[in-house]
């Protein structure tokens, strides 16, 4: 198990053989600082995809030189992403990252027919939050892709969530289903929704992990919380993976975390044919340098040296 950014990219670095990502719209100093980043701590090669011209300027301005870079030349703003994401789908390239680009274009190119990396299956945003005076590493879905999810899309989610933290060394992830309260009550329909999955992961239906809602986030977060309400948690204080009712929630709680908790973020899409990485343009380096390594982990170990 990872308890930190750091944990997670040593690990990333040690990752053999050496993993390539993509960097779509790569015209971008903070990208260029990305590509100086993991490159000088080993951690992957890098193909630039963009305006050469501009990209080959700001790199000589950066003092940037690396035989672990390479630029791909596209300087229409409409087919850039179309020519990153091919490098992933025919397996020149193992990771797709977003760089100076606008979300809805980039997603576009991860769902393209032809080049892109569709698997059938929902995409949802996986959010890992490296917070200051806590314990070890949490995680929120899906603040960044379903803006209103069904208990069908919840469902779905889930099984797209809980086995990257398998895969990360949590056995059985703690799972905060949140809500406003934790009374089923058919008014709120996110109350109703998380006392169903709960059953569900009684039924074995969901992956492996420890569910408990509906749950207020104070009570998920705090045992004396649990304990004035009188309410018996097996998760309180020690949640990994908190699912949000809705976009807004997830947005409003990852940006608080950052504002106020000074907390760095991490995030990656799952449910496609290989990792996207996804950071908002104005994340900071270490935040997008662990997203990558996150992303690094996430590919396994099944590359041919």
């Amino acid at each position: 198990m990872y308890q930190s950014f750091d944990d997670i990219i040593k690990a990333a670095c040690g990752r053999r053989p050496r993993r390539t990502i993509a960097i779509a719209q790569a015209a971008d100093e903070k990208m260029i600082h990305v590509a100086r980043e993991v490159t000088a701590i080993g951690l992957c090669d890098v193909i630039l995809v963009g305006d050469a011209g501009k990209i080959r300027a700001l790199m000589a301005a950066d003092g940037l030189e690396s035989e672990h870079i390479s630029v791909v030349d596209e300087p229409d703003l409409e087919k850039v992403g179309r020519a990153a994401v091919s490098l992933v789908s025919s397996g020149r390239a193992d990771v797709y990252v977003k760089g100076q680009m606008n979300t809805s274009d980039f997603l576009r190119s991860v769902l393209d027919k032809e080049v892109g990396l569709r698997t059938g299956r929902q995409l949802n945003v996986l959010a890992c939050y490296d917070e200051p005076g806590e314990k070890k590493l949490f995680f929120i879905t899906d603040g960044g892709m379903t803006i209103a999810p069904s208990l069908d899309d919840k469902v779905e989610i889930l099984k797209n969530a809980v086995p990257v933290l398998h895969r990360m060394g949590i056995t059985e992830p703690k799972v905060a289903l949140l809500a406003a309260n934790e009374k089923v009550n058919p008014k709120m329909p996110a109350t109703v929704d998380a006392a169903a999955l709960v059953e569900m992961a009684g039924r074995g239906e969901l992956p492996a992990g420890v569910y408990e809602g509906p749950i207020a986030f104070d009570v998920a977060m705090r045992p004396e919380a649990a304990g004035e309400k009188h309410i018996n948690s097996r998760i309180s204080g020690d949640v990994d993976l908190f699912l949000v009712p809705n976009i807004e929630t997830g947005n409003c709680m990852g940006k608080a975390i950052g504002y106020f908790g000074k907390g760095l973020t991490a995030n990656i899409v799952v449910g496609a044919a290989a990792p996207v990485v996804m950071s908002s343009r104005s994340a900071p380096i270490k935040g997008k340098v662990a997203s990558i390594a996150w992303a690094i982990l996430a590919c396994g170990n099944d590359k041919e040296e």
